[in-house]
């Protein structure tokens, strides 16, 4: 059983900072199995393909690079898709924000995390500023999202309670980890990063209560304070070793309680990148459930949202709070709306980023978002992830649909064909399909490439983004 305590009572935090460090300094490619190792390259490979479309799509993304190009500087790190180069903490910032603007990044289930908007982005871009080869970027990113979930489960769902956005949060300290290890940072150097990074531990959800732009802006500053942390602490700039135990500490500051198995049970043995799903759906991930079932009704029972008098969509407690939005003003909130999601589904049948940029143009959807309504079901508990979709339909008969879980769960996983489908249909609505399996097969062979570098690189389209077919 996992065991729960408070964290300034708890001796068995004492050098908890120190262990990660330790972990993430120690941490080499040949000790990785390999399926560990393929699944840092999938995760590599969606987070890149995120940024790609959202270079053309995510406004909120947009207005920062226009600053960031305004701001100029040394030219370290590449801006996915636009090619200019900035500096690196710059870089990493907006690719973070591109990373989280359309729905479609990583997430961690009971952590509350979508670390790969952050540590992907964080990566590339220190790895333009290191040298660092593919093999590098690999080991270094198992060891950011051991750092960055275990961190999330632990504290969580109680942060999550108190408004906090755990990918804002939490990310920056596994991003700021990753990128000392690929800056050369010894242990205590790491740790040193990890504390610079607790110290700028940012991230509310204030956006869920008024939609605006504000929601990528987290992960985006997320990114841009792990490489910070990174680069001062390679130079020397010292940090507090024990931030994540202490009593004035993180742990102490933004939660209540800890679970101590999940910060360290098998640390070196078990990787947690291996918990991590992948989003089939450019939707909030709570949305997910009712999207499967929605489409299944679609495809399997011939529903129609023409023909569907009202659909009620049963749902968790946080489920509700995360993805609930009965009118959608912006493309941004639309994805984040299951109201809007599963009128989508009901009408067109699919969910991708091009179903989402085409059906927010088309007012029979946003209508048809009046039809449905969420009710949290206690059963489900606070988060969790089951879902049912009981569809009236005009005709007087009633469809009902249940599940478990999400599809892209890893007890529930997409294929690999599935994978790089979705890679391709993201990318292609900016880049040609040549350059996209180009970039895929680099970043499925990242452990061959001596400079990872050719990956952002390659990641640039000419004459700038722009939508190619939406």
């Amino acid at each position: 059983m996992t065991s729960v305590s408070t964290p300034q009572q708890s001796e068995a935090l004492i050098g908890l900072t120190m262990r990660f460090a330790e972990h993430v300094a120690l941490l080499k490619f040949e000790e990785i199995p390999a399926d560990v190792s393929n699944k840092a390259k999938l995760i590599l490979r969606d987070g890149v393909g995120n940024e790609i479309a959202a270079s053309a799509i995510s406004e909120p993304a947009n207005k920062v690079i226009e600053l960031v190009k305004e701001w100029a500087g040394t030219p370290q790190s590449t801006i996915i898709g636009h090619g200019m180069k900035v500096p690196t903490p710059n870089a990493a910032l907006v690719n973070a924000m591109m990373g989280h603007g359309i729905e479609l990044d990583d997430a961690h289930g009971s952590g509350l995390i979508k670390a790969g908007s952050v540590l992907v982005p964080a990566a590339f871009a220190i790895s333009e500023l290191s040298g660092a080869s593919g093999k590098d970027v690999l080991t270094a990113v198992v060891a950011g999202y051991d750092v960055a979930i275990r961190i999330a489960k632990a504290i969580n769902p109680g942060h999550r309670q108190r408004g906090y956005h755990t990918t804002g949060t939490v990310s920056a300290i596994g991003a700021a980890a990753m990128c000392a290890k690929l800056l050369g940072c010894n242990a205590e150097q790491i740790a040193w990063a990890i504390g610079l990074a607790c110290m700028q531990s940012a991230g509310i959800q204030s956006y869920l209560d008024d939609p605006c732009m504000a929601k990528p802006f987290s992960p985006g500053k997320s990114a841009f304070n792990g490489v910070l942390a990174a680069i001062m602490a390679s130079r020397g700039f010292s940090g507090p070793k024990k931030v994540l135990e202490s009593r004035e500490g993180f742990l102490n500051a933004f939660t209540d309680s800890v679970r101590l198995d999940d910060l360290q049970d098998n640390l070196g043995k078990h990787f947690a990148i291996m918990e991590v799903g992948f989003k089939p759906h450019a939707a909030c991930r709570y949305a997910h459930g009712p999207i499967d079932l929605a489409q299944d009704a679609f495809a399997l029972d011939g529903v129609r949202l023409d023909n569907v008098d009202r659909v009620t969509v049963h749902m968790s407690e946080l489920a509700i709070r995360q993805a609930s939005k009965p009118k959608v003003t912006n493309l941004n909130a639309a994805m984040g709306s299951t109201q809007f999601s599963i009128a989508l589904a009901l009408a067109s049948g699919k969910n991708g980023l091009k179903e989402y940029w085409d059906g927010y143009k088309q007012a029979a959807v946003h209508e048809g978002m009046g039809k449905i309504e969420l009710q949290k079901e206690a059963a489900y508990g606070l988060g969790g992830r089951q879902a049912q979709i009981d569809i009236a339909l005009k005709n007087g008969k009633v469809v009902t649909r249940s599940s478990l879980e999400p599809k892209g769960e890893p007890s529930n996983p997409l294929t690999s064909d599935e994978l790089e489908a979705k890679f391709l249909a993201m990318t292609t609505m900016v880049i040609e399909e040549k350059q996209a399996r180009r970039i895929s097969d680099l970043m499925m062979s990242l452990e061959k490439q001596p400079k990872a570098d050719v990956v952002p690189q390659a990641a640039v389209v000419d004459n700038g983004p722009s939508l190619r077919a939406a």
